[in-house]
């Protein structure tokens, strides 16, 4: 009887260690301002601000003991922007209204399995696709562009990205115009392909400055939108587009504040909403444009073609834009990525030739068969 009696205590400690192991206690605070008397919705969003608190402690600790810290930021981008899903349960320990602030503290117990996965699954994104190299381009050169323009490329860098220089940019655009460009979409990727970028980033900012009067004293009221596109520099195609609005009271045209603060929040949703596609593309599908030339005949094309469905891991489909004078251009959709394509086109034999491979960017490639 004994006997059973310690084997069913190392089995229940058996089962019970995972999840004891993967439970993490966290005692956190949580404030929000109170509007218009509205105590319920600051209580409900102090709880949630004491809830993104608790996780982010929990992440921090998971980072600080372990060589994942260069992507810091934009784990935690990611993972506070559903910090409600890691947490098991939680119980409020103390909460008081203190003027127009409700503050709550809560003792969470946060889901470190779950935590751990997440920001795997971030960091193979962005290990899996290079980190490509952003060029952004704002439309006009005014103050609040380029505040903004560098708002931006400060979030992105935080973010591991890497940046083309603003230098390089400024002299592209006075010998090239791209402000010009910026409407031509094929013409810009062009220009930011050249200059070694994979990603574009079009921005643009309206300002408004409103006079108002508060007990007879005038005062302004600055507003600043910033509007961008996110363009793959290889296809031309536009991957995300948003804007943000910012306003504060101040000095009539002090837009510096308002653009920061609407450039920081606009570069944090475009960065999920880039990872969300490259999440989706890693787990699905991508599309590679394919550039050939060489191709004899159209009989050739054909058998290039046919070739591309047999000897390419993971083809899917193929649409054909244009074929002239033996260049023809395919968007293929694959399993997998740009550098396995090229691997399989430069085993093809196509009528005793091979393929050769002149170029390889993230969602293109340049061959010719020789």
């Amino acid at each position: 009887m004994k006997k059973n009696l310690f084997f069913l205590i190392l089995i229940a400690l058996f089962f019970a260690l995972p999840s004891a192991l993967a439970q993490h206690r966290v005692k956190a605070e949580g404030t929000a301002t109170i509007h218009n008397n509205l105590i319920d919705i600051a209580r409900d969003k102090a709880i949630e601000n004491a809830q993104r608190n608790a996780v982010e402690r929990a992440v921090g600790v998971m980072i600080s003991s372990s060589t994942e810290v260069e992507n810091y930021q934009v784990k935690m981008d990611r993972i506070l922007s559903e910090s409600q899903g890691f947490i098991n349960e939680y119980k409020i320990l103390s909460e008081n209204r203190a003027e127009n602030q409700y503050k709550v503290v809560i003792d969470a117990d946060v889901g470190l399995g779950k935590l751990k996965d997440r920001m795997k699954a971030i960091n193979l994104v962005m290990v899996r696709k290079d980190k490509p190299r952003l060029m952004i381009i704002f439309t006009d050169r005014e103050p609040k562009d380029v505040i903004a323009e560098a708002s931006m490329a400060k979030s992105f860098l935080s973010r591991g990205f890497r940046i083309i220089d603003a230098q390089v940019i400024n002299n592209a655009r006075e010998r090239n115009g791209l402000p010009k460009m910026v409407s031509d979409s094929r013409e810009t990727a062009k220009a930011a392909h050249d200059y070694g970028a994979e990603i574009v980033i079009l921005g643009r900012t309206e300002a408004t400055s409103t006079l108002f009067t508060i007990s007879g004293v005038d005062m302004h009221s600055n507003k600043v939108i910033v509007s961008v596109k996110i363009m793959n520099a290889d296809t031309g195609e536009i991957i995300a587009t948003d804007s943000e609005i910012a306003s504060a009271p101040g000095l009539k045209g002090d837009f510096k504040a308002v653009t920061e603060q609407a450039s920081g929040a606009l570069a944090k949703k475009m960065m999920n909403n880039v990872l969300e596609r490259w999440s989706s593309e890693l787990a699905n599908t991508v599309t590679v444009n394919l550039m050939v030339s060489g191709l004899g005949s159209y009989e050739d094309l054909l058998k290039f073609k046919e070739l591309l469905s047999t000897d390419v891991k993971g083809f899917k489909q193929l649409f054909q834009r244009t074929y002239q004078n033996g260049i023809v251009e395919l968007d293929i959709e694959i399993k997998g990525n740009t550098q396995s394509l090229a691997d399989d086109l430069a085993a093809i034999t196509l009528n005793d030739r091979h393929v050769k491979i002149l170029e390889i960017t993230p969602n293109r490639i340049k061959a010719q068969a020789l």
